[in-house]
């Protein structure tokens, strides 16, 4: 079953009978205990390696923030990827390749097989901007403060730490591995190792009055890394100017390494569950000083695993550091169970954090930011 996420005000910009019924029906459902779905198999725990993605070029659009610009791959750029590769109707693709072959947006969610993480949703430029003004304020007694984003999907919000805060160390987590293959690493790359450059790059930059994307030429910048000035002589003379898959790949190690990106990030994929149980079987608790998650509640049926995950990822407080959680949503899902309501209430009746609004968007379509941190600890 798929859905997607239809918000909608009356004219006067009053809630919807449908909304409160939405965070009726997601109170009551707490209040019967339904806060786990476990009927339907979910994703395995997998930790993805980061690797340069085997196409020539990747296409991305530049996304600005509080005089910040990052860049995100284009949607467009990620179908003519699993086009190339002759996997759109593969009958054994995955749900992300099936659901990308028959919504070109994304916006499709198919529960406990894509949970949307292919499309930029409002709620993490929310905490993208709330990250640029509150930086320091949030890293205050810091050094190499450790960041999960559980969820990440296009992960703008760790986008701009990375470039940011330069000694943080970061562990992005979507439910989907393609998600991360597709999505999460060529961003991260095309803000770091592969980020645009007019400096003799062969990337081609385009701009408009408001837009500004790029094509960033990967096969120039192999050819470069491993002939240098050499690069048109050494190609000129071959039968086939094509990279061989061994200087491909030595290539890719050198551009890598041509940044800390290896050091700084690591890439995981799988249900919550799977990944709080890894992180136990690691002896990984209570690991990170900052945990981000975007438009992740719209299902009351999740939030144990969610809650858990926190629970056990979070970092316990040490002398003047506070370790926060930082939840972005929609006040209301529209015909769905999740609110921030409904999640206020489960984390306060776990005990175990507390929990506070600590921004609001102020317009009809309302959105806010949630800080947890540890009760009594």
């Amino acid at each position: 079953m798929s859905f997607k996420f239809n918000f909608g005000v009356d004219d006067d910009g009053d809630c919807t009978l449908s909304a409160v019924d939405s965070i009726e029906a997601g109170v009551e459902a707490l209040s019967c205990g339904e806060t786990d779905d476990t009927s339907s198999t979910v994703a395995p725990y997998e930790c993805i390696p980061l690797t340069i993605p085997h196409v020539s070029s990747i296409v991305v659009d530049a996304i600005y923030c509080k005089g910040h610009r990052l860049w995100k791959r284009q949607i467009d750029d990620v179908q003519f990827q699993i086009a190339q590769q002759d996997l759109m109707d593969d009958s054994t693709a995955s749900a992300v390749r099936q659901a990308m072959a028959t919504d070109s947006t994304a916006t499709d969610v198919i529960k406990n097989e894509y949970e949307g993480g292919l499309k930029t949703w409002e709620c993490s430029m929310d905490l993208l901007a709330y990250l640029a003004d509150n930086q320091n304020k949030i890293f205050t007694g810091y050094e190499h403060p450790r960041v999960l984003d559980i969820g990440c999907g296009t992960a703008l919000p760790s986008l701009y730490l990375l470039s940011n805060v330069p000694n943080a160390k970061l562990c992005l987590q979507d439910y989907n591995k393609d998600v991360i293959e597709l999505i999460t690493i060529p961003n991260v790359l095309a803000n770091t190792a592969l980020a645009p450059s007019t400096a003799n790059t062969g990337d081609d930059l385009q701009s408009t009055s408001d837009t500004e994307s790029c094509d960033i030429d990967i096969d120039f910048r192999r050819t470069q890394t491993l002939f240098g000035e050499d690069t048109d002589k050494i190609i000129g003379e071959r039968e086939f100017p094509e990279l061989t898959p061994e200087e491909a790949h030595e290539a890719d190690t050198r551009l890598l390494q041509s940044t800390d990106i290896q050091q700084r990030c690591e890439f995981v994929s799988g249900d919550w569950a799977n990944f709080e149980t890894s992180l136990r079987s690691q002896g990984r608790e209570h690991t990170f000083d900052l945990v981000l998650t975007s438009e992740t509640i719209y299902d009351t049926s999740s939030y144990k695993r969610l809650h858990d995950l926190l629970a056990c990822a979070l970092a316990k407080p040490e002398d003047d550091k506070v370790p926060m959680v930082l939840v972005a949503a929609k006040s209301i899902y529209f015909g769905l169970s999740g609110s921030v309501l409904s999640f206020e209430q489960y984390v306060r009746t776990r005990g175990v954090f507390d929990v506070e609004s600590i921004w609001q968007s102020g317009d009809s379509m309302s959105r806010e930011i949630l800080r947890m941190t540890w009760r009594n600890v």
